[in-house]
């Protein structure tokens, strides 16, 4: 025995009005269809003469019971070195929710699944979420660096490293895992710093204020009816490209550049490959507005993240 629920526009063959025009539906709407349909009161009985209601029914061929299902047990993705800072250990977001799995290798690699959000913490209590736990960084004056694999994700997909001042906020937020960002995604905005938006066609280093959801960037990619940043091509990165082939791996430096008081004045990113003599840079400067909140973010402390989505509206990020 099997069950099955499913649905398609064009199930006619099964319920359409037919020749005759006397069956039931014209037109199928796959949209009309609920959430959950319901089976029950299964059994099973001999043809013919009833069984006495004291014996059992024989069935054709029994079968062991089956286990109850296990419940779920939240469990810590793991912890890696970070160099010149130290052990960190990863906070996925939704614990026991489809779509939040992020591994840690033995390696000390991170790989993020399809629609995972995770968080770079001193702390991992599974299940539980405190912003205290959050990693806060200060990377005024320093370069943040680290290795990407893009290699398999197209145009749509988005994977992320950024940072925003989770540590910071002690409101759950919508999310109930203290998470904030530029665009109030979970409820809750806070300023944001993206190191890395991108695919194997597209990459955007951007700097956000809390309450600026375009905020100011730098890269390839983007656009519609406009023009995304422009500060390299297709034939400098992207799949085979001469500076940056995204069918490999490649570093990432961030530097976060300050005036002689210490504030902020520009973040730099450098992307370098192995076997390839020019490395692409992008400087994001000019942000007079946003820099004296972002400085303020940093020497409070920000938390790195980490996501990887998709979505068929992402020209913003990788269109013409």
């Amino acid at each position: 025995p099997v069950m099955s629920y499913w649905s398609d526009d064009t199930m006619t063959w099964m319920d359409g009005l037919g020749s005759d025009g006397k069956g039931p539906c014209a037109v199928d709407d796959a949209s009309k269809c609920s959430e959950t349909v319901k089976f029950y009161d299964f059994s099973v009985e001999e043809i013919g003469d009833v069984a006495p209601t004291n014996a059992p029914l024989p069935l054709l061929k029994t079968r062991p019971t089956a286990e109850p299902a296990k419940p779920h047990v939240d469990k810590c993705p793991g912890s890696f070195r970070m160099e010149g800072y130290g052990d960190v250990t990863i906070v996925p977001t939704g614990w026991g929710k489809p779509h939040s799995e992020t591994e840690v290798l033995d390696s000390g690699g991170l790989v993020p699944h399809m629609g995972a959000r995770a968080y770079f913490a001193d702390t991992c209590n599974a299940g539980v979420y405190s912003n205290k736990d959050y990693v806060g960084l200060n990377l005024l004056g320093k370069t943040f660096k680290y290795t990407t694999d893009m290699s398999e994700a197209g145009c749509g997909c988005n994977a992320a490293l950024y940072l925003v001042s989770m540590r910071q906020n002690p409101l759950k937020s919508d999310c109930n895992d203290h998470y904030c960002d530029a665009n109030n995604v979970c409820g809750c905005s806070c300023s944001e710093i993206d190191v890395q938006e991108g695919n194997m066609h597209a990459w955007h280093s951007t700097l956000h204020t809390a309450q600026d959801h375009g905020g100011m960037g730098a890269g390839y990619g983007g656009g519609d009816s406009w023009n995304g940043p422009r500060d390299f091509d297709s034939s400098q990165y992207g799949p085979g490209a001469k500076c940056i082939d995204t069918n490999k791996p490649f570093q990432v430096e961030a530097s976060f550049p300050t005036d002689a008081d210490g504030n902020m004045i520009s973040m730099e990113v450098t992307l370098s490959q192995e076997g390839k003599d020019c490395p692409l840079g992008m400087r994001v400067d000019g942000y007079a507005k946003g820099f004296p909140e972002l400085t303020k973010a940093m020497v409070e402390g920000m938390t790195p993240v980490m996501s990887y989505w998709s979505d068929d509206t992402m020209t913003w990020m990788d269109g013409l």
